[in-house]
């Protein structure tokens, strides 16, 4: 079952008095996002005044489109690392925690630039295959960041499977955040300091359930994550201390099952992280 309302309302539980640091690395991902595009909206821009130097200016917009998408790969592994850390404890962390994150900036470009080129190639057939498959591969940032020694190639091959029959409820997901961007709009992007930390813990504890899912049904085992089983469950934003004995984890008074089901699951409960460290097999990059 997966439950979209469910991981919004925990995300701003997770969030509550923990917001400075996932504001402070939007900020930073944000300005350096503006920054590295400013000569490819300059290249664009001449190539649209059809200046003489058309074919220097599309050149140069090409190359400095893969060194964007780059960028945003190297931002966005650090970025989902710092929501995984979050997702992992109820204390606030430092910035430094997104800064040392930056330590699997190889594995961010490269995955970024993995991601971009299978979906242009689905892409080519028509909209639809490039919309169905940016969906099968979006969990590839949460995996790597999760269980870093993991390859690009495997991690994409890992998100195909936790994402099959759930890419319908991802796409839903990110519509109901729809109203939230025209708000970022009038706003002139400043909303963007709250709604994307917002997003992103919502997203990181859909990855997290998709995970165990997965796990539970059997389609993927802890040693495709190159992982030792252990107990783990997210944050408990209450008093009493979550539990592993099939009790559900009170988040605001609610009964709310995040230890391996979402709320109101009623099938048996498993832990939601199993696995171990990683181990010796260094998949392909």
């Amino acid at each position: 079952m997966f439950d979209r309302v469910e991981y919004k309302r925990i995300a701003k539980k997770q969030l509550k008095g923990r917001w400075a640091t996932p504001i402070l690395a939007t900020l930073v991902m944000l300005a350096v996002i503006l920054i590295i595009s400013i000569p490819e909206i300059i290249a664009i821009i001449a190539n649209s005044e059809g200046s003489e130097d058309e074919l220097r200016y599309v050149t140069t917009g090409n190359f400095t489109s893969l060194i964007t998408i780059g960028i945003a790969g190297i931002l966005g592994i650090a970025y989902t690392k710092l929501f995984i850390d979050l997702w992992k404890t109820r204390d606030p962390l430092p910035f430094s925690a997104f800064i040392s994150a930056f330590s699997l900036w190889f594995k961010g470009a490269l995955a970024m630039l993995w991601y971009y080129l299978w979906v242009f190639l689905w892409s080519l057939l028509f909209f639809i295959p490039g919309i169905v498959k940016a969906y099968a591969y979006s969990q590839i940032f949460f995996i790597i960041a999760e269980n870093p020694k993991i390859g690009v190639r495997k991690a994409m091959k890992i998100s195909i499977e936790i994402t099959r029959g759930y890419k319908g409820d991802l796409f839903i997901m990110d519509l109901s955040f729809i109203g939230w961007e025209i708000l970022t709009g009038l706003t002139g992007g400043l909303l963007y300091l709250y709604v994307m930390p917002y997003m992103q813990m919502s997203k990181t504890n859909a990855y997290k359930m998709l995970k165990a899912m997965a796990l539970q049904s059997g389609r993927l085992r802890p040693e495709d994550f190159g992982e030792q089983p252990q107990y783990e469950q997210p944050t408990d934003f209450n008093e009493q201390p979550a539990t592993y004995n099939g009790q559900q984890a009170d988040f605001d008074g609610q009964q709310s099952n995040f230890t391996g089901q979402p709320a109101d699951f009623t099938a048996p409960v498993t832990p939601d992280v199993i696995s171990l460290p990683p181990n010796n097999e260094n998949d392909a990059n």
